[in-house]
């Protein structure tokens, strides 16, 4: 699907959008959450192309159903339920139990707890790789050096011909906002163990 570079002021103008069948509007939401939701889907199938086929199969269903939601939480939702359970889904029909099958299985209409885990972990990053893309144009390019690419300083230093004392405090300087960014959004926490993966 192409990019959609329609900016929506908020989730009521968004939501009004999609229960109109507004194209832009389904993008919108597609561009937000593919990347999370195949991230999501590969983490329980342990194969990325099926994830991307098992989402993209649920934004398929999400444009069927696209009036049947009253919120962005509830599309948020039924993106993650139904991405989960197609994911379980196709770890049965390949045959390939698990270890922790027993404990991702459904439990009645209820959440496990390693089930949440994985939302919020996958959720987090989102945010955090959001929040990267908003910092300034130097800040945000050497931490998505870092993030992304998994690069050094010496390495950035000279990829883009600086000092490398400018790529630490270009570093610092990002870590320092997006930890405040992202514990508005509560999600100072979790915040802070993934950026101390990433960033130590």
């Amino acid at each position: 699907m192409a990019t959609n570079h329609i900016k929506y002021l908020n989730e009521d103008e968004l939501l009004e959008g999609l229960l109109k069948g507004d194209v832009h509007a389904f993008d919108y939401i597609f561009n937000k959450f593919y990347g999370a939701l195949c991230l999501f889907s590969a983490r329980l199938t342990s194969d990325k192309f099926t994830a991307e086929e098992i989402v993209q199969d649920i934004f398929c269903k999400l444009w069927s159903k696209h009036n049947d939601f009253n919120s962005l939480n509830s599309i948020k939702a039924f993106l993650y339920i139904s991405t989960r359970n197609a994911s379980m889904n196709a770890i049965k029909k390949q045959s390939r139990k698990m270890k922790h099958d027993q404990e991702l299985a459904l439990s009645g209409n209820g959440f496990e707890e390693p089930f949440i885990n994985e939302i919020i972990y996958i959720e987090a990053l989102r945010e955090i790789s959001t929040e990267v893309n908003a910092l300034p144009d130097q800040c945000g390019k050497i931490i998505k050096m870092i993030f992304e690419d998994g690069l050094q300083p010496k390495e950035i230093a000279d990829k883009l011909d600086i000092a490398i004392s400018t790529v630490y405090n270009q570093k610092m300087r990002g870590l320092s906002i997006l930890r405040k960014r992202l514990s508005d959004k509560g999600l100072g926490i979790i915040t802070s163990v993934i950026l101390s993966i990433y960033f130590k």
